[in-house]
């Protein structure tokens, strides 16, 4: 096994993550890009020295030693508008209260007023205000493109919805107390947006990859025989600063899912039934050239594309749903005990599905079982949110069980990204309290970026079928018991795939011997903590998952799935911390210098949300 620590033998170190020692060294011996070992920073910077950090071989100073085929993808483009424009602030169309009688005081039920609004402005957009107050609720409410809820503030702005996914809708003819089964685990938010079965229109479709390309490659070859562009060259069909997308399919033999694990170890039974024969990998990109057969594009490939994974050239991104946007209010729900995991009522605040340049910014969500979740959504922005109680919520009995088990935690989920997620963005959060994923992504999803925030103890949970190429930076833990406590269907392992990067992660509260803050009681206590068996410390390489790319993050390579896996990348000095802190600001700053840009449309037509009529 290969581990980068500094370029020198690091000695015992304290693990926030497990109370560990580590003896790491410099060597040889990964297999495709993990072969991939960074030499020494050469030169002086500057800017590392004025912070007290060092520049890491992967990335240089500023980014000079980055290579799109090694450890490190390129996340630059991530968020809204792609990273190339500013999420709009239109001026408000409607008020709430003005033009629909809405009272915000707390006490009226203000459901048929605001439902009135989203309605008026269904087919035209537009940004609806919520005038400081509390608005009592109690139905869903469904957003459509170009649709926009702000508020005065999350401190003057509440929307409070009295009612649960129960309540609404019930629990189902599947559902028994104490099974873990509660059909609102997953599904359904207060807050949703317009549902779609159909993601891509066939009109979308250009033509099929000719060849195949590996990790860090520009250039795809392209076949258009037996597609609506048969007969046309590449350059008929592609120009140059056009978006387009690469997508692929998993087949049944889970080749795609092998091949985002590192080729090794095996596959859970139910990620053939659950993704086989369907679409789940999009990698979009702005055209930079094509000649007869080829394209050339600005972002270079983060996998290796092979056609047993059919590889089909698509117009950019044709989601249902782009430009919707939840802005400066809060969302509470009744404070009631949290009721076990899989028991949940479905106190889900929001829920993007099948959304594309959207943003969620500039919120607060209390006492809810799942605060936010994307599914199947791409460019979007989550920006500025804290997530808490009223007052905790773990503590009671879990409904429907015997054995007096107690339920532990405060909530299911904090921030989700289901099931091809590609390309958002989730920064500057603040989650309280105790969740059983705090953070998470699932199915196939990435290139998302998870970025500058905090929480009372964090889990980065990659939650089954191979997430991967993600990545964590700037992140403060918090407590720091659960950072890597990855989780999900046992079947649906590996629970994270390979190249999730994880860049300058550190627990507050667990500080680490050599920093100013290191504490000889949090270790002791860290160290009675682990003394039980817990079975995340003893988890197989197979489930937990293969390439994790890990810097500045103290993380116990004597533990059996690292050990197993044998191809993790570790670099980690508790003296020198890596420059530079957060390595999304970092290459969003370098973008220019590292790729060559395309320039043109900044984003196609169909992604950005037409503007709003004014009021």
């Amino acid at each position: 096994m290969a581990i980068m620590a500094s370029r020198a033998q690091v000695g015992v170190q304290l693990c926030f993550m497990f109370l560990c020692t580590l003896s790491l060294s410099v060597s040889a011996g990964f297999t495709k890009w993990s072969s991939y070992v960074p030499a020494p920073v050469g030169r002086p910077c500057p800017a590392a020295a004025r912070e007290g950090r060092a520049p890491n071989g992967m990335w240089g100073c500023d980014g000079e030693a980055w290579v799109p085929a090694g450890p490190l993808s390129d996340w630059s483009f991530a968020g809204f508008g792609a990273g190339m424009q500013s999420i709009p602030s239109y001026p408000a169309k409607l008020d709430v209260k003005a033009n629909y009688g809405a009272k915000g005081d707390g006490n009226t039920d203000d459901t048929r007023a605001i439902q009135a609004a989203l309605a008026a402005t269904k087919q035209s957009g537009g940004v609806l205000y919520f005038p400081p107050g509390t608005y009592k609720l109690s139905a869903q409410l469904t957003l459509d493109s170009n649709q926009v809820l702000r508020g005065a503030g999350r401190d003057r702005t509440k929307l409070f919805f009295t009612k649960s996914m129960v309540d609404l809708f019930g629990w189902g003819n599947k559902y028994k107390p104490g099974k873990s089964n509660s059909p609102y685990t997953w599904l359904g938010g207060l807050i949703q947006t317009q549902r779609t079965h159909k993601l891509w229109d066939s009109d979308m479709y250009l033509g099929k990859v000719a060849k195949p390309a590996a990790r860090g490659d520009k250039k795809l070859f392209t076949d258009f025989r037996g597609t609506p562009n048969a007969g046309k060259r590449a350059d008929q069909v592609f120009k140059a600063g056009e978006w387009m997308a690469l997508r692929m399919y998993e087949n049944m033999n889970t080749d795609l899912a092998k091949s985002l694990m590192n080729n090794k170890g095996v596959v859970g039974s139910k990620v053939a039934p659950m993704f086989g024969n369907r679409m789940v990998f999009t990698h979009s990109s702005r055209v930079l050239a094509a000649g007869a057969d080829w394209l050339e594009l600005e972002r270079p490939l983060h996998v290796d594309v092979q056609m047993g994974f059919k590889p089909l050239l698509y117009k950019s991104a044709n989601f249902k749903v782009t430009g919707v946007g939840i802005e400066d209010l809060a969302i509470e729900f009744p404070w009631t005990p949290y009721m076990g995991h899989h028991e949940e009522k479905g106190f889900n605040a929001i829920e993007y599905e099948a959304a594309v340049n959207s943003w969620i910014r500039r919120i607060r969500i209390t006492n809810a079982d799942a605060a936010i979740k994307l599914y199947s959504s791409s460019f979007n922005t989550v920006s500025d949110i804290q997530i808490t109680q009223s007052r905790p919520r773990s503590g009671q009995k879990w409904v429907g069980r015997s054995d007096g088990l107690i339920a532990d935690k405060d909530g299911h989920m904090g921030i989700a990204l289901h099931w091809a997620c590609f390309d958002n963005l989730v920064e500057k959060f603040n989650i309280t309290g105790s969740m059983y994923h705090e953070l998470l992504v699932a199915g196939y999803s990435a290139h998302n970026v998870f970025s500058s925030g905090f929480g009372t103890d964090l889990t980065l949970d990659h939650h089954g079928g191979v997430p991967h190429n993600n990545l964590w930076t700037n992140i403060d833990l918090g407590a720091g018991y659960s950072a890597m406590d990855f989780s999900g269907d046992p079947q649906h392992f590996p629970f994270a795939g390979s190249n999730n990067v994880f860049w300058n992660v550190y627990a507050s509260r667990i500080p680490v011997p050599g920093r100013p803050d290191s504490s000889v009681q949090c270790y002791q206590r860290r160290a009675q903590r682990i003394k039980g068996v817990d079975w995340v410390y003893n988890r197989p390489a197979y489930l937990q998952g293969y390439a994790q790319v890990v810097v500045d993050m103290p993380v116990d390579t004597n533990s059996r799935y690292v050990k197993e896996a044998g191809d993790w990348f570790v670099w980690y000095d508790p003296n020198k911390p890596v420059y530079p802190t957060d390595l999304y600001q970092a290459q969003r700053a370098t973008q220019s210098k590292r790729l060559k840009l395309a320039g043109g449309e900044k984003i196609r037509p169909s992604w950005y949300p037409r503007k709003p009529t004014p009021a």
